[in-house]
C-alpha cells in the first residue's frame, strides 16, 4: 500500500467539500432569484389581468398570442371564444371600418410600427354600437428580436358622444337594426323552449335507466313472489321505453322552422353526415350537454362524447375550433 497518497485523498475531500458548499450557495442564489422572477411575474400578471383596457399580443405573423380578460367588458366575448375563432375579431368590427383596420395590423406588423393609433366601431355581443381607439406598438425581446405587436383598445364611446361626433342613424337603420334584433330574441326564446323540453325528456329517460338498473340488480335477491313482480316491472319499463322514443322527424320539424335552412347547408357542406350524425349536430347546435344528449339518445355519456369526437373528424376541425360555435355559424 502507498501511504503517500493519503494526503491527496484528504486534499481532494476538501476540495469537493468547498465545491459543495460553493453548489450550495449558488442554489441558494438561483432559489431567491427565482422565487423573486416568481413574485414579479404575479404582479404583472395581475396588472394585465385588471387592465381597464382591451389588451393584447400579436405575433409577427397576426395571431393573437395573448388577450386579456378585459376583452369581455368591451364585447361580451371571452379571450378564449377569440382564440377558439381567429375571424371573431374581425366579424364584430363594424363593416365599414374592417378593411381600414386590416390594412392598420398589416402595416403596424410588417413596419414593426412603434407607435400608431386608429379609432374604429365595433358591435359588441348584444349589438350596441361602440367607438374604440387602437393603439399599437411594436415589442421586442431582451435580445432585441422582433416580436409583433402590442395593442391596446380603449372605449371611447362617452368622449364621442360628448364631442357630439357620433351622428344619428337613419330611421331605416334603426328600424333594420330593431328588427334584427327582435328576430334574434325570437329564436332564443324558441331554443330555450326546445332544449328546456328536450333537457326534461334525457332526465326523464336517465331517471327510468337508473331505475332498471337498480331493480335488474336487486331481482335476484328477493323471495320468489316478489322477484315476479320486478320481473314483470321490468318488462312494463322496456315496453315503455320502446313506445315513448323520442320522435326526431317531430324535432327535425320544429327546429327547422325556426334555425330555416340549417340541415340542408350542413347536407350541403358535409354530405356524408348520417342522420345520427346531424342530430348530434342539431343538439350540440342547442348548447345541449354531453349528459342531455346521452339521455336523450338512450346511451352512456362516454358514448356521446365518443360522439362528438367522430363528429369533429368529420367535420374536419382542428383542436382549436370549438365544435358548438363552429356548428352555430352553419
Amino acid at each position: 500500500m502507498n501511504y503517500d497518497s493519503t494526503p491527496d485523498v484528504y486534499t481532494r475531500i476538501k476540495d469537493l467539500e468547498k465545491e459543495i458548499s460553493s453548489l450550495r450557495e449558488q442554489i441558494y442564489f438561483l432559489e431567491n432569484e427565482n422565487k423573486s422572477i416568481q413574485e414579479e411575474k404575479e404582479k404583472y400578471q395581475l396588472i394585465s389581468d385588471y387592465a381597464l383596457d382591451w389588451e393584447f399580443w400579436i405575433d409577427t405573423r397576426g395571431k393573437f398570442k395573448w388577450i386579456s380578460p378585459s376583452c369581455n367588458d368591451l364585447t361580451g366575448y371571452t379571450a378564449n371564444e377569440f382564440f377558439q375563432d381567429t375571424n371573431l375579431f374581425f366579424e364584430i368590427i363594424y363593416a365599414d371600418d374592417v378593411n381600414r383596420i386590416r390594412q392598420f395590423l398589416h402595416d403596424s406588423i410588417s413596419f414593426m410600427q412603434i407607435g400608431q393609433f386608429i379609432e374604429f366601431r365595433l358591435l359588441t355581443r348584444t349589438k350596441h354600437l361602440r367607438w374604440c381607439e387602437l393603439n399599437s406598438k411594436a415589442i421586442f425581446d431582451q435580445r432585441g428580436s422582433y416580436l409583433g405587436q402590442r395593442g391596446s383598445i380603449r372605449d371611447i364611446t362617452r368622449l364621442k358622444t360628448a364631442l357630439g361626433q357620433i351622428r344619428e342613424m337613419s330611421e331605416s337603420q334603426v328600424w333594420e337594426m330593431k328588427t334584427k334584433q327582435k328576430y334574434r330574441d325570437q329564436i332564443a326564446g324558441k331554443d330555450r323552449e326546445m332544449v328546456s323540453s328536450l333537457v326534461r325528456i334525457a332526465q326523464k329517460n336517465e331517471m327510468v335507466l337508473y331505475l332498471r338498473k337498480n331493480l335488474s340488480v336487486i331481482q335476484n335477491t328477493l323471495p320468489g313472489p316478489i322477484r315476479n313482480k320486478v320481473s314483470a316491472m321490468l318488462v312494463k319499463i322496456d315496453e315503455h321505453q320502446r313506445t315513448q322514443i323520442f320522435n326526431w322527424d317531430d324535432f327535425k320539424l320544429h327546429f327547422e322552422k325556426v334555425h330555416q335552412g340549417f340541415f340542408e347547408r350542413l347536407k350541403g357542406k358535409y354530405p356524408h353526415l348520417t342522420i345520427k350524425d346531424q342530430r348530434l349536430c342539431a343538439y350540440i347546435h342547442l348548447g345541449l350537454s354531453t349528459k342531455d344528449i346521452a339521455g336523450l339518445i338512450n346511451i352512456t355519456p362516454e358514448s356521446a362524447e365518443i360522439g362528438r369526437i367522430r363528429l369533429r373528424k368529420k367535420l374536419e376541425l382542428d383542436r382549436s375550433q370549438n365544435l358548438a360555435l363552429f356548428l352555430q355559424k352553419i
